[in-house]
C-alpha cells in the first residue's frame, strides 16, 4: 500500500512539474504564485512522511503553520524537526534549494540548529531526497543540489547528503566519518584531576 502511495504521489509532482526529459538544456519552471507554491510543498510534505513512514519512522506533523519545521521523526526515542524543501526547476544543471526563510518584504533569514535538525530536500524531476544536517548549512541561504553529477570537481558539496536516512537512524545531526571526506579525528580531551 505505502509503494502505491508512494508512485502516485510521484506521479503527481511529475505532473505538476511539468519537467521535460532534457533537464540539461534549458530552464523550466511552473509558475510562482504564492497559492501554488504552498501546494507544492504541501505534496512534498506528504511524500516525505509516506516515504518516512515506508522505512519504519515514528511520523509527526505539528498542527497549524507556525513551526519553523514541517514533519517531526522519531528514531530510538530521539525525536527531529525536518524542514521539507522541494525544487522543481533547474539553473546551470543543477537545482537551488532555498534553505532560508524568505518572506516578502522582509530579510532572508538561515534556519539554525535552535529551529531544526535537518533539511530534507527532494529534487522532484529525479526523485532524490537529500537529507542534510542543520549543521551543514548554517548561516547559507539557498544550497545546490546535483542529482545528474556535478561539472566541476569543487561543486557538488551535498551529493554526500543524497539519500542520507541513515543520520536519522544513527540520531546523528551531523554525518558519520565515512560520509564526510577528509575529515581528520579530534583527539579526546583530557580529563581534570
Amino acid at each position: 500500500m505505502c509503494a502505491q502511495a508512494n508512485a502516485c504521489a510521484f506521479m503527481l509532482m511529475n505532473e505538476i512539474s511539468a519537467a521535460s526529459t532534457n533537464h540539461r538544456r534549458k530552464r523550466q519552471s511552473i509558475g510562482r504564485t504564492t497559492l501554488y507554491s504552498k501546494r507544492k510543498g504541501l505534496i512534498a510534505e506528504l511524500i516525505f512522511v509516506v516515504k518516512a513512514a515506508s522505512m519504519g519512522f515514528a511520523v509527526s506533523k505539528p498542527y497549524g503553520d507556525c513551526e519553523p519545521y514541517d514533519v517531526v521523526i522519531e528514531e530510538n526515542g530521539r525525536l527531529f524537526r525536518i524542514q521539507v524543501k522541494s525544487v522543481f526547476t533547474t539553473c546551470r544543471w543543477g537545482y537551488s534549494v532555498s534553505v532560508a526563510r524568505n518572506r516578502q518584504h522582509r530579510p532572508i533569514v538561515p534556519y539554525s540548529a535552535q529551529e531544526i535538525d535537518f533539511v530534507a530536500a527532494y529534487v522532484v524531476a529525479h526523485d532524490a531526497w537529500y537529507i542534510v544536517p542543520v549543521a551543514a548549512i548554517a548561516g547559507l541561504a539557498h544550497i545546490r543540489l546535483y542529482p545528474e553529477g556535478a561539472k566541476r570537481q569543487d561543486g557538488a558539496h551535498f551529493e554526500q547528503y543524497r539519500d542520507a536516512w541513515d543520520l536519522l537512524r544513527l540520531g546523528a545531526a551531523a554525518p558519520p566519518r565515512d560520509r564526510v571526506p577528509n575529515k581528520v579525528p579530534r583527539d579526546k580531551p583530557k580529563e581534570a584531576k
